[in-house]
């Protein structure tokens, strides 16, 4: 018989996995894939996985994990509005990193398979709302009404991605820092600046 896997090497295996994934589609992955890429057996993973669904399942936590570290490790309801600023461009500037590539091509893999393949789940449409929902809370504490608060997110949420993507594709990284940035200079404009100056003409 064979040897009983170390239950230990399941981080190690993981992070293999991780480097691996950054050249196979998620589509295409199964145990005998990975074992040949890999020199594991399926063993392995099935001891250490049980199944292909639990085996993405954690692919992409720790994909979602690395990409949104930045945006979940924070109380985002303390921040004033330069404070978000600052913070958010720093995220996004972190999140353009060499190693960020893989897990940002994972979760648009994976957002695209998500309403067609239930061995994907929902992790990364469930990271997605509620990364969206936590700015919408925010703008709403800064005095922003609740259906303008969700227009609002959804704007600022999904440029990102756009850009993510476009970053993805290029690899040009002070290009989309610089699309960002522009961005965010209309985002506050729209959000901040003309809503109180249309407020101020409205009561005068």
């Amino acid at each position: 018989m064979g040897r009983t896997p170390d239950p230990n090497r399941k981080p190690e295996l993981l992070a293999r996995i991780m480097d691996h994934v950054a050249t196979e589609p998620l589509s295409r992955m199964t145990f005998r894939s990975l074992a040949s890429a890999l020199g594991v057996s399926t063993y392995s993973f099935v001891y250490h996985f049980g199944s292909r669904q639990e085996m993405i399942d954690a692919i992409l936590e720790e994909g979602v994990r690395q990409q949104s570290e930045a945006l979940t490790s924070v109380d985002l309801s303390a921040f004033d509005r330069a404070q978000f600023h600052d913070w958010y461009r720093e995220a996004f500037r972190a999140s353009l990193q060499d190693g960020s590539r893989t897990s940002l091509r994972l979760q648009f893999e994976a957002g695209a398979l998500e309403p067609v393949d239930p061995d994907i789940g929902q992790r990364v449409t469930t990271s997605f709302k509620a990364w969206r929902d936590l700015v919408k809370a925010w703008l709403k504490k800064q005095g922003i009404d609740t259906r303008r608060a969700g227009v609002l997110a959804n704007w600022l949420v999904d440029t990102a991605a756009g850009l993510h993507f476009g970053f993805l594709l290029t690899g040009e990284r002070t290009a989309t820092m610089a699309a960002f940035d522009v961005f965010m200079a209309a985002f506050e404009r729209e959000a901040f600046e003309d809503a109180e100056a249309r407020a101020v003409q409205a009561a005068g």
